[in-house]
Order: C-alpha cells, then structure tokens, then sequence
C-alpha cells in the first residue's frame, strides 16, 4: 500500500490546518495575545499577524482538501508543498520562542491553554513532513474501497494524534 503516506497527508493536513484557523477564528484575540506574550516580533504586528495566519491556514487547507477532494493532482502538490513550507515556518518559529521564551503561551489553535514547548515545534514538523510527502508522492491513485477507507482512517488517526500531542505532553505540577 504505498498510497497510504500520501493518503494520510491529504486528510490530516488539511483537518489540522482548517481546525486551527476555525479555532483562530473562533478566539480572534487569543493568537495575538500569544503573539505578544512571545515577544518576538513588535507588539503593534500581533492583531495583523494573527489575522494573516488565520487566512493563510484557512486557505492552505482548504486548497489541500479541494484538490484532494477533486483528485486534483498538480494542485493537491502545490497546495501540499505551500504547507508544509508554512509548517516548517511554525516549526522553526515554535523551536525558537520553546528555546527562548519556554512556557509562555502557544496560541495554537485558538488559544486552548497549552504553553509553547517543543513538542509544539514537533508537531509542526511532523505535520510539515506529512504535507511534504503529499506534494513528493501526489494523490493516491488506482486503490481499492478498502484501501481508501484504511487511507482515511489512517489520516483521521494522525489528524488526531496531532492535534493532541501538545496538549498531551503538558506536564501537571502538583502544588507544594
């Protein structure tokens, strides 16, 4: 089944990248916020940033999906190497404000609580890798119904998995 890494990418990219702009956009102030808290660009630029991210994701899964959906191959490609080009921008920034500035918050997803660690920065990369994969290998081709439901399933599973790990690697400190 040597569909099965493209396969992946082409559900988990853009289910990660469109839960994460719905969540921006559901909490508009939470990414700039987090940007702020970051202190690595100027304050005035975290409102416009966060804006900007927040479209920039949105369209980027939405172009993975579309193409996907339409078994649009050059487009799922470029759309799929236009992630993973933003993923590995997030993961570098992620490694750097974890490296940095460790523990202020992330912002990921709407702002749901998690601190930025480096397991911020791994899930960027992991998900980078993924959209990577996607443009090298392209749309699976020629398989079988139960090929693509194992493809699907496959691809919920690291959208999943994905999305959690920060929030799973939080370490609880008792108090006292």
């Amino acid at each position: 089944m040597t569909a099965l890494p493209a396969g992946i990418a082409a559900v988990a990219v853009p289910l990660v990248l469109l839960g994460s702009a719905a969540g921006h956009a559901a909490r508009p102030g939470a990414l700039a916020s987090a940007l702020r808290a970051q202190g690595v660009l100027p304050a005035v630029l975290s409102r416009p940033l966060a804006v900007l991210v927040t479209a920039v994701e949105a369209a980027a899964g939405a172009c993975v999906a579309a193409a996907a959906l339409r078994a649009l191959d050059g487009t799922f490609r470029a759309a799929s190497l236009a992630s993973a080009l933003l993923l590995a921008l997030y993961a570098l920034y992620a490694a750097h404000v974890a490296r940095t500035r460790g523990g202020v918050p992330c912002g990921c997803s709407g702002g749901i609580g998690a601190p930025m660690t480096g397991w911020i920065a791994v899930r960027a990369a992991a998900l980078a890798a993924l959209a990577l994969t996607g443009a090298a290998r392209g749309l699976p081709g020629g398989t079988s119904g139960y090929e693509t439901s194992v493809i699907v399933t496959a691809g919920l599973g690291f959208a999943v998995i994905l999305w959690t790990l920060p929030y799973a690697m939080i370490e609880e400190r008792s108090p006292g």
